[in-house]
């Protein structure tokens, strides 16, 4: 029976991901601690919005295409590169309608630097060539495509840091930065990936019918996490959203580490599932990361206020109970992703959407009923509601493919554990360095 522990190239990989994408999720991190002291409280906001929207656009382009290349493709390369071929194509077109409705949308609004919205929206057309970097994930060989993301980080905020001295630009340019700067880094990735690459084949035939349900996934994921956007910017205004998006962008950063060990772990989970010890397999990796989660979000929790203020400037430490729900949040992320992730390479995709519908359906009803009541704060309560349903639901959709995630049931206590040390420590030390 093979061994249905993590190997360690998934964790590998996972570091490896974590340490490349943290500097770049630091250089964003950065630009916007640059921005929120270079723009008006309400130009912030319409930034912190827009990059809303492109990271929506960034999956809606991707149509779950990635996915399906790395499960039709991961041993045979004829039918890789054919998954290749069409994940191209349902690209282009996904991009073109993703960019049309967002520039429609900027333009019905009468938003401010339209010109600059529409700039930006054509970025995501970066999304075609950029499939080929898709067999870096396929072989869990993440050290060349995280190396030209990081150096795209890099530039972006360089660019960023230069376009800043300038106090009157608003906030266009600048999102206009950020866009065409992940897109150069999507280009330059193609070229990276080339040599890497299977002999040419035909197109796979129905790629955005087998694409569409992860693609759905993928796309309600998204809306659930970033509808809160348009709420508190409805009921708070475009200063509380800049604020509110603080704290969200310190809980994303804190959520990385789970994306990367899911997705890494992907491939290895499809295997473990054929073998038939998909629950043993999705245990192992996700109780360490609940562990993590708990002892990040103990850590943490006191130094919510201070953390938002040191790295944003003062005034946004308003955004603190928003951010230590957030924190909260991170015990249910953490797992989850694990759980969803295991559905996906169970390749039951029904169960998978369905578990990401119901989320949304919290979400929106959950962001309708708090946040005109209790505004940002309320949006970061329903984003722990929503979080919590993925976790469970996942969970009994496991259950019932008899994929329960039992084995070694005490680790999972370790997580408690950790928080419940972390915790007291942290605020202490809190305590012991803040002004008296």
């Amino acid at each position: 029976m093979t061994d249905p522990s993590v190997p360690r190239r998934v964790w590998s990989a996972t570091l490896l991901s974590a340490l490349a994408r943290q500097w770049s999720a630091l250089c964003t991190f950065l630009t916007l601690a640059v921005l929120a002291r270079a723009l008006a409280p309400a130009d912030f906001g319409r930034f912190t919005f827009y990059l809303a929207w492109l990271s929506f656009l960034d999956v809606f382009v991707d149509c779950g295409t990635s996915t399906v290349a790395v499960q039709r493709g991961a041993s045979d390369p004829r039918a890789f590169a054919a998954a290749l071929a069409a994940g191209r194509r349902v690209r282009a077109g996904a991009a073109l309608l993703g960019g049309c409705v967002l520039a429609s949308a900027a333009g019905l609004g009468r938003e401010q630097d339209l010109a600059w919205v529409c700039l930006a929206a054509l970025a995501p057309l970066a999304r075609v060539p950029e499939m080929s970097a898709v067999v870096f994930q396929r072989d869990i060989a993440w050290e060349k495509p995280l190396l030209v993301r990081a150096l795209g980080a890099g530039a972006r905020l360089a660019a960023v840091v230069w376009l800043a001295r300038r106090a009157d630009l608003g906030f266009g340019p600048f999102l206009l930065v950020h866009a065409w700067g992940l897109a150069l880094a999507n280009v330059a990735l193609h070229f990276v990936a080339r040599e890497q690459l299977p002999p040419r084949a035909p197109a796979l035939p129905g790629m955005l019918a087998l694409a569409l349900p992860l693609a759905l996934i993928g796309l309600v994921q998204q809306a659930y996490f970033w509808a809160d956007n348009a709420f508190v910017r409805a009921w708070a205004g475009e200063a509380d959203l800049g604020r509110y998006n603080a704290a969200v962008r310190i809980f994303q950063w804190l959520c990385f580490f789970a994306a990367f060990a899911t997705t890494s772990a992907l491939p290895w989970l499809a295997r473990r599932r054929e073998e038939g010890q998909l629950g043993a397999a999705v245990a192992e990796l996700a109780q360490p990361l609940f562990a993590l989660a708990c002892a990040v979000a103990g850590l943490l929790l006191p130094w919510s206020g201070a953390l938002l203020a040191i790295a944003f400037g003062p005034g946004f430490e308003a955004a603190a109970p928003s951010l230590r729900w957030l924190l909260a949040t991170l015990a249910m992320v953490f797992p989850g992703a694990a759980f969803l992730t295991a559905l996906l390479a169970a390749g039951n995709t029904r169960a998978a959407l369905g578990v990401t519908a119901l989320a949304l359906l919290v979400n929106l009803a959950g962001n309708a009923l708090l946040v005109p009541r209790s505004g940002a704060e309320g949006a970061a309560l329903v984003t722990l509601l929503t979080e919590s349903t993925v976790t469970f639901a996942s969970l009994f959709a496991l259950r019932s493919l008899g994929a329960w995630p039992s084995a070694s049931a005490w680790r999972w206590l370790l997580g408690p554990l950790a928080f419940a040390l972390a915790l007291p420590a942290s605020r202490a030390l809190f305590v012991l360095v803040s002004p008296a």
